[in-house]
């Protein structure tokens, strides 16, 4: 049986304009997230991760803008609907958890009612019926005494039960797809694990999830597909085993090589050299050439396409029409 795919991202590109010039913050970028299934996005820090998951939802803030490609949700394309249209899909049909639960929830409102909030504007529901949904929403998610918690105010819950409430809030309407970016950061290994069993779960009752990190352990844990993505461009993607078992771009393998190396208890660090470059100023080629072992003549200046290198696995590296040829 053929996999249906929830939410398919086609040539999608996102910049923002500055004095400067213009910063290419999302290039090109195309992905699937299938049907029940846990699909990751990794990379360094700048590398695009989170633009990309704004563009899905079109929350960019100026000078950022959507400037071309599709965002098709079931088929249906949210760049093309109006802000009215898209703000039903938010929440409602998407919903997001954002990297740091205490500057994404109101400090100055009890964290039931937030939960709340969205079944009200959502699912139209009297007063009551959303509170009494809210609180079954806070058990389900793994906080004890949902009842008294949903009375308390943000600072009042410890890390892990922010990042529960944020959950929650995501969860609350059944939206078809969950975006979480960055949902472990800065919680202990505990809570962390705690988290990622809930996202195993709700995998399992149906939700698709798009799971962004700079982690490779939790995105080897959790997901079925990863994609790389690398100076907003995605370099390499596959099933999740696939990609850990046969990493082929150098950047993966530099990325795979650094965690290997801790775990390892190895007394050198594996580091991959360089910095990431500065979007202004990136190549006409292949951005990691800049930082690349394995660089050949016109790497810089040729730009590499995707290219299968086995069946389901895409590699954008020149390298692979070498090794194909």
């Amino acid at each position: 049986m053929e996999e249906k795919n929830v939410l398919e991202i086609r040539q999608l590109r996102t910049s923002f304009f500055t004095r400067r010039g213009e910063i290419r913050a999302v290039d090109d970028v195309s992905l699937d997230v299938r049907e029940g299934a846990i699909t990751g996005i990794v990379g360094e820090s700048g590398c695009g991760k989170s633009m990309t998951a704004r563009s899905i939802l079109r929350l960019l803030k100026y000078p950022g803008r959507l400037i071309g490609g599709e965002v098709l949700l079931d088929g249906r394309d949210l760049t093309k609907l109006t802000e009215k249209e898209m703000s039903a899909v938010r929440g409602g049909e998407i919903s997001m958890i954002f990297q740091e639960p205490m500057t994404s929830l109101n400090p100055v409102m009890r964290v039931g009612r937030q939960v709340e909030e969205a079944l009200r504007l959502h699912r139209r529901l009297s007063a009551r019926e959303a509170r009494e949904q809210a609180v079954a929403m806070l058990a389900a998610v793994g906080i004890a005494e949902p009842e008294k918690r949903a009375r308390c105010y943000p600072h009042e819950l410890s890390g892990g039960m922010r990042q529960r409430v944020m959950i929650a809030m995501a969860m609350i309407c059944k939206p078809r797809l969950l975006i979480a970016d960055e949902p472990t950061t800065a919680l202990d290994v505990t809570v962390q694990a705690q988290i990622l069993r809930l996202m195993k779960e709700l995998r399992d009752n149906g939700t698709s999830i798009l799971l962004i990190s700079h982690d490779l352990g939790v995105i080897a844990q959790v997901c079925d597909y990863v994609y790389v993505m690398y100076a907003g461009r995605i370099v390499e993607h596959a099933e999740v085993c696939e990609l850990f078992d046969h990493p082929t771009h150098p950047y993966t393998r530099g990325l795979l090589g650094a965690v290997s190396s801790l775990e390892s208890g190895s007394n050198t660090l594996q580091t991959i050299p360089g910095v990431v470059p500065n979007l202004l100023h990136l190549p006409a080629g292949c951005a990691f050439s800049l930082r690349c072992g394995e660089c050949r003549k016109g790497c810089a200046e040729h730009l590499p396409a995707l290219r299968a290198c086995a069946p389901g696995h895409e590699v954008r590296c020149h390298r692979i029409g070498e090794v194909n040829a």
